[in-house]
């Protein structure tokens, strides 16, 4: 069994779409399935984690669904979640380590917030963490574009040590390669 997960973070119909669509959605979407694609192909387990919030995402609304592009599969794994932390009050970390997963690939929306929280907090529980430079997104900000935030976000996570466990950025086609070739 591989040592390695996919995390894919809130790709949620409500989120993604919203007054202003997400940033690259359709690309981001289309990564993410050749992302989970190639785990699955190489025995390592993918999960899609869910934020349930208020009404725009209550469990199983229209807004909660995941986007639909995305290609799902009976052996994936599903974590719903209250806050912006996937770890907080969740079983992801008891499902990682019963699967035995020690490098935790992350992607989704947005990257600011759940995706940026998600890889800190997995790095901080020790597990090396690796974030798809060009899987995930976000929408523009009033002080920022979309974009910016991205690669603000790459630029934070690539330059920050967390307890000397650092967080590997790195494209879609590098982590396809080194981690399931």
């Amino acid at each position: 069994m591989p040592n390695i997960g996919v995390v894919v973070v809130d790709m949620q119909q409500a989120l993604l779409a919203g007054a202003t669509p997400a940033y690259r959605v359709e690309a981001v979407v289309e990564g993410i399935n050749r992302l989970t694609a190639a785990a699955r192909a190489a025995k390592a387990p993918v999960w899609f984690v869910q934020h349930a919030h208020d009404e725009m995402l209550a469990p199983n609304s229209p807004g909660w669904q995941l986007h639909p592009g995305l290609v799902l599969e009976d052996g994936d794994l599903a974590v719903g979640k209250r806050v912006g932390d996937s770890f907080h009050e969740t079983p992801l970390q008891a499902q990682l380590d019963r699967q035995g997963v020690e490098h935790v690939v992350f992607c989704g929306y947005a990257s600011e917030f759940c995706v940026n929280t998600a890889a800190r907090r997995a790095a901080l529980l020790g597990y090396r963490t690796t974030v798809v430079s060009d899987l995930h997104t976000t929408q523009d900000k009033p002080h920022l574009t979309a974009q910016q935030i991205v690669e603000h976000q790459n630029f934070v996570w690539t330059n920050s040590s967390l307890t000397g466990n650092p967080i590997s950025v790195r494209p879609l086609a590098d982590v396809l390669k080194a981690e399931f070739a």
